[in-house]
């Protein structure tokens, strides 16, 4: 195991407060450093459940809600004050994610379909004595409604639906401190079962305590909604997009029944800034896209050129994994389908004819959808593995 050890110098308070309440920040990826699944679409810094409040929201460049890293056997020690009074541990997460019971030969009977798994919270007093308590972790897409489950002072609420992820669930876990008049000199949380690839999302830390710990006063905020698509947005007079530097005004999205917006990559596969599309055709077809307004040129002959690429080679299959990407024109009301094709391999140079629409004003749009015919290996799911596209050097050129 590899234990997480916070030290007591801080370039800044790591929590906020409000009365009895700590909230821990995420002002940095020092303590929420995993990328959480999906992207962050609370529209506050602050959500309450169950009449506590959770700090959700981190810095503007954050697009997801960032989680506790427990992959790996890992365990997280709270940045609490040694010899601090606790009355209670609130935990905001998302179901687990990625047990696949390699290791249990009765439990992968039942297929590849991951159960459940143990979130462990320890509390470890300065006498010496400690009291671990633990709460099963649902799977992400068990789609559970409301209930809980609760013993000897660990208690787990379905909250329903995770607004950070789409079609999962999100849960509040409370674990009371036995011993709330004994010091204590750390907190632990892990996920279990070991080796098993574990990884319950813990995206929110709220602590109950009478006693004092270093903290800024609780700041609320609220964030705008993104821009979903560029019907609004200027149009773009360039003919070449190479994302050096990130989207260069692409907006990106997702379908209404997934949260994995397309996002950008400073380096991939050798080439500087490219474009990740991610795609998912189990439980219905997951797709993201990029799309942007564009003045095309009036030149006589017209092409539209980029460079795709697979995301992950499989050695069990022996070749690259595979989406089904699609090029769509936008003009008013109507729209046609000039690109779609189903690939698997290195970095390709793509061309589409534009040429009917020389001089038009349309959105362009990249949309990538799930293949699902390449698995990376015999316990994942096979219809979603991997299926994203990447794409680089969006250009139109003139041709004769």
């Amino acid at each position: 195991m590899i234990l997480f050890s916070l030290g007591l110098v801080w370039a800044e308070a790591p929590w906020e407060k409000q009365g009895n309440f700590y909230f821990l920040t995420k002002n940095t990826r020092q303590y929420f450093s995993a990328t959480s699944a999906g992207a962050n679409k609370f529209p506050s810094k602050y959500a309450d459940y169950n009449g506590i409040a959770f700090l959700v929201r981190g810095t503007d460049d954050w697009k997801d809600c960032g989680k506790i890293n427990l992959e790996d056997n890992n365990i997280f020690a709270l940045p609490i004050r040694p010899g601090m009074k606790v009355d209670e541990v609130h935990l905001l997460i998302g179901g687990n994610v990625g047990n696949r019971y390699e290791h249990d030969k009765l439990l992968h009977l039942y297929g590849d379909n991951y159960y459940y798994a143990v979130l462990t919270l320890m509390f470890v007093y300065e006498d010496g004595a400690y009291q671990s308590l633990s709460v099963p972790v649902f799977w992400d897409w068990f789609h559970l409604g409301s209930g809980e489950w609760a013993k000897d002072g660990a208690r787990i609420i379905s909250l329903g639906n995770n607004p950070a992820r789409k079609e999962s669930t999100m849960f509040h876990v409370v674990f009371a401190n036995p011993r709330t008049e004994e010091p204590i000199k750390d907190i632990l949380l892990t996920d279990s079962w070991l080796s098993d690839r574990p990884s319950s999302e813990i995206f929110a830390v709220t602590l109950k305590s009478t006693d004092s710990l270093e903290a800024v006063p609780r700041q609320d905020r609220q964030y705008q909604k993104p821009v979903s698509t560029a019907d609004k947005e200027p149009a773009d007079k360039r003919t070449e997009w190479n994302f050096d530097n990130g989207l260069e005004g692409w907006i990106a999205g997702c379908s209404e029944n997934w949260d994995a917006d397309a996002v950008w990559q400073a380096e991939k596969y050798g080439r500087k800034g490219v474009v990740i599309i991610p795609a998912c055709n189990w439980g219905g077809n997951k797709y993201s896209w990029i799309e942007k307004k564009v003045n095309l040129p009036d030149w006589d002959r017209i092409n539209l050129q980029f460079l795709r690429h697979s995301a992950i080679y499989s050695e069990q299959d022996q070749q690259w994994t595979d989406g089904s990407l699609k090029v769509i024109l936008k003009k008013g009301p109507g729209q046609e389908t000039v690109y779609e094709k189903l690939y698997r391999g290195a970095w390709s140079i793509e061309n589409i004819d534009l040429s009917r629409y020389r001089g038009q004003t349309v959105i362009v749009r990249f949309e990538n959808h799930g293949g699902g015919m390449v698995h990376l290996n015999q316990t994942t799911s096979p219809a979603c593995d991997a299926e994203d596209a990447l794409v680089d050097d969006i250009r139109l050129i003139r041709t004769r």
